[in-house]
């Protein structure tokens, strides 16, 4: 399978708005909770800050 964009830099922002709507469209396609389960797969885990994470014992 050939990529579209061949030299992808990750942490950029779109560029042009032909890349905002390739984006939408990607994120259309991409999978939620439900269908990864179905597939046996899990989302990637929930982002905690500091001072939310469970093991952060305060003082």
């Amino acid at each position: 399978m050939e990529k579209k964009v061949p030299n992808i830099e990750n942490g950029t922002m779109a560029t042009n708005f032909d890349e905002v709507k390739e984006l939408g469209k990607q994120m259309e396609r991409m999978r939620d909770g439900v269908e990864l389960a179905e597939d046996n797969r899990i989302a990637d885990p929930i982002q905690l800050n500091e001072d939310e994470k469970p093991d952060n014992k305060k003082c």
